[in-house]
């Protein structure tokens, strides 16, 4: 590998690392060891100015009143993921009774976006349309195929096909 692209993947490392401390999820000694940096070269990168100011900036950015819910969002996924293992394998353990493995299959597959049969089935994307609209004590219901510039008939209307 040339000179110009380890200095390419240390910049981008650089960054990453930078980046994972200044969210402050996982505690510093975690992600220097995910790195898989040495005690010299950690000393190393907490000497270098541009590293701390590209964390300052990182971590400014992070905790900005506008990013509040990406924040959120990423410690909630970051908590949730490292909880997943015990889901996983509660699923077959026969110790636990089977309603409560059922819950944590069904909580896994909305987890992975799993829970929808038409999804899983082929059906998403869709050849047809369904609308409820409920106006006052009145439900309205239209069901129809998309067919591009046709107007269903309203069903309640008794003109429907």
């Amino acid at each position: 590998m040339s000179e110009l692209q380890q200095g390419e993947v240390f910049a981008i490392e650089f960054a990453q690392l930078a980046r994972e401390i200044a969210m402050d999820i996982f505690p510093i000694h975690d992600i220097v060891a995910l790195h898989r940096l040495t005690e010299e070269e950690w000393d190393r990168i907490q000497r270098n100015p541009k590293f701390n100011q590209m964390v300052a900036d990182m971590a400014q950015e992070w905790n900005s009143a506008a990013n509040t819910r990406e924040r959120v969002k990423v410690k909630a996924a970051t908590g949730l993921e490292s909880t997943l293992e015990v889901y996983i394998r509660a699923i077959t353990d026969e110790s636990i009774p089977l309603n409560q493995r059922v819950e944590a299959g069904k909580f896994l597959a909305r987890v992975g976006e799993l829970d929808n049969a038409q999804q899983i089935l082929g059906g998403g994307g869709g050849t047809g349309f369904h609308i409820t609209m409920n106006i006052g004590t009145e439900v309205k219901r239209f069901d129809g195929p998309l067919i591009e510039g046709v107007i269903p008939d309203d069903p309640s209307d008794g003109d429907a096909a």
